[in-house]
């Protein structure tokens, strides 16, 4: 049968596990609230990009027109310059100018016909993933919310494992309360833990047979002589 000491030692040390694990989960919400934030931020740019692409090309679309007809414009300038001169050189040279602008506006329409296919398929994919990501964002904006009532639930149940963890160190007497804190600087826990088949169940270790013995017949706070952790024995 535990002792008093270490029967308040093992509750003690369940109201600071209790108590390390809210601080944990509160330090942790500003951590996921970050990067669900960023998560929101990611979808919103991938979506501006998706908009600045088909601004490009549609501005691109737009110069290729310009520039079509401005040469258009120059074709009709040449014809009629054909229709004023007078040498024969002249004339063909104006002809190899029209021809020369026509190659040009090929050029220019297959390029726009190119443009418009990439700006249909751009628009297509906008609208999927518009809606894609409008949901997501969503999803990442009620996750933040319920973040919000985490938040809110994990202070106040913090609030009642403080009082709990305080009153379970005021319950521990002082000279065994020092040797829990001492032992708890220095190992990870659990600090306070079973001894199994000569084993202590904080490093796995086998313990002395003096310690073996201590731990099974002794009512003083016994450690293990490997790790330090305290030992019980639950018969």
């Amino acid at each position: 049968m535990l002792s008093e000491t270490l029967t308040k030692m093992l509750i003690l040390q369940d109201r600071d596990m209790k108590l390390r694990q809210e601080e944990s989960a509160l330090e942790s919400i500003p951590g996921e609230r970050r990067a669900c934030q960023k998560r929101i931020d990611d979808l919103k740019a991938k979506m501006e990009a998706a908009k600045q692409r088909i601004k490009e090309l549609e501005t691109r679309s737009k110069t290729i027109e310009t520039e079509m007809a401005s040469i258009e414009a120059q074709v009709v300038k040449y014809k009629t310059q054909q229709l004023q001169v007078k040498k024969n050189e002249e004339y063909q040279a104006l002809t190899h100018e029209i021809e020369m602008a026509g190659e040009k506006i090929s050029g220019l329409e297959s390029d726009e016909l190119e443009v418009l296919y990439e700006l249909d398929e751009a628009r297509k994919v906008q609208a999927e993933e518009t809606k894609l990501f409008a949901e997501r964002i969503e999803s990442e904006k009620t996750h933040l919310g319920r973040l919000d009532e985490k938040e809110l639930r994990v202070k106040s149940e913090l609030e009642e494992a403080r009082a709990a963890q305080a009153a379970a160190d005021e319950a521990l007497e002082k000279p065994a309360r020092s040797k829990y804190r001492q032992i708890a600087r220095g190992v990870a826990f659990p600090i306070v833990v079973e001894l199994s088949a000569h084993k202590c169940a904080g490093c796995h270790m086998r313990v002395s047979n003096a310690i073996d013995a201590d731990v099974r017949t002794s009512d003083e706070i016994t450690t293990c002589d490997n790790c330090g952790r305290i030992l019980y024995f639950a018969s």
